[in-house]
């Protein structure tokens, strides 16, 4: 699964900012006559301001029992019973990124890798995570929505009424079942009012029956993203006290949007900006924004 990724180096990538648009302001400075911040060093800049931060996954970190889904209207099914008696305790994890572009900065890709520790006899195990790629025809009727777990730990949606006889003709057949109304919904409610404010992106999502999971959101306008919700159930061997939790997430920029801002100095930039501007996305993630965090998790009782 990690050669799937290319995590972005944060501090890497400030260096590498840093010196292009040093490069950048000279050329457009030159061009200018030295009066203004061309609008190239505007783009290197913005970017280079642009924020991409973690939220605390303490905050909706809850412990999962029998009991947790009775009161919500449903039941276990009769593995995960099993296991919560016996063998694991189960949580249920939101983690949230906050993606802030700076004026104009756009972006088309948002990577958020999680790692879970203890490795060995104590590993956590993920069991279910949200969103997944099956769900984008839902996620972009850009509705409110609630989102919940069922009895077999697999993730269903409340829908207003009023909106849901609209949405539900383009509902997936294999999806209708786990698609209700709000007033009709049976299931723990995982994140309240979920608003997904892209359109149809392509989301992967990799991680079940491992520690180590991520989701790769692709989508042109992926600036307007804003706090992205990440859903996780976990289960831990019992007499787990305590998990570490190691998140790195970045957003890697449109190429074609930084690049049309520096064609006026392209050709007197230095060979290295020459070549990895040549590349276009395959060359985003050295210039993307992100964050790493490495947590020490109390779990509930």
């Amino acid at each position: 699964m990690n050669d799937e990724l290319t995590p972005a180096n944060p501090e890497q990538t400030d260096a590498l900012l840093s010196d292009l648009l040093q490069e950048v302001q000279k050329w457009e400075g030159t061009l200018a006559g030295g009066t203004k911040l061309g609008i190239g060093a505007e783009a290197v800049d913005s970017l280079f301001k642009t924020k991409v931060s973690f939220g605390n996954p303490q905050d909706k970190l809850i412990r999962l029992t029998e009991k947790t889904f009775k009161n919500s209207g449903t039941e276990l099914i009769d593995i995960y019973k099993q296991q919560m008696r016996d063998q694991f305790d189960f949580y249920y994890m939101t983690h949230t990124v906050d993606l802030r572009p700076e004026r104009g900065a756009q972006f088309w890709r948002l990577t958020c890798e999680l790692d879970f520790g203890p490795k060995g006899s104590k590993q956590p195990i993920i069991q279910s995570l949200f969103p997944a790629d099956k769900w984008r025809s839902v996620m972009s009727f850009g509705v409110g929505m609630d989102v919940g777990l069922g009895g077999d730990l697999q993730w269903s949606i409340g829908i207003d009424s009023s909106q849901l006889a609209q949405f539900l003709p383009s509902i997936p057949d294999n999806l209708k079942a786990n698609v209700s109304t709000k007033n009709n919904f049976k299931a723990f409610l995982a994140v309240p009012a979920y608003d997904y404010q892209l359109g149809c992106s392509e989301i992967i999502t990799n991680g079940e029956g491992n520690s180590l999971c991520y989701w790769r959101i692709n989508d042109d306008n992926l600036q307007r993203i804003g706090t992205a919700k990440f859903a996780i159930v976990f289960k831990v061997p019992k007499g787990t006290d305590s998990i570490t939790v190691r998140g790195t997430v970045w957003a890697e920029p449109k190429m074609n949007w930084l690049t049309s801002t520096l064609e006026d100095v392209a050709a007197a930039l230095s060979e290295r900006f020459q070549r990895l501007l040549g590349q276009g996305d395959d060359a985003a993630s050295q210039f993307a924004r992100g964050d790493a965090e490495l947590w020490k998790l109390t779990l509930p009782k």
